[in-house]
């Protein structure tokens, strides 16, 4: 009788815990998207640098010299958010 249940039940719970092991695994991509490595502006003029910063937040800024670097917003109109010294 405890075989019967144990060869029924089995192939059911593998399939629930294939399940749950594939939505505990999922990697949201939305969140690796938006953190990206780009290349600092100054924020006076937002000239662009060749100075390659993250948006990823660290304690050590981003610089070009002693000029703090900032990133570009969506509109390219100003450059309103601080970048982070990229981290190997």
């Amino acid at each position: 009788m405890k075989t019967r249940i144990v060869q029924k039940a089995l192939p059911f719970a593998a399939i629930v815990l294939a399940v749950a092991g594939a939505f505990a695994a999922n990697i949201s991509r939305t969140n690796v998207s938006t953190y990206a490595d780009v290349n600092g502006r100054i924020p006076s003029t937002c000239a662009e640098t060749s100075v390659v910063c993250s948006d990823i937040f660290n304690p050590q800024m981003c610089t070009n010299g002693a000029q703090q670097l900032y990133k570009l917003n969506a509109a390219g109109t100003a450059c309103p958010q601080a970048l982070y010294k990229k981290i190997q």
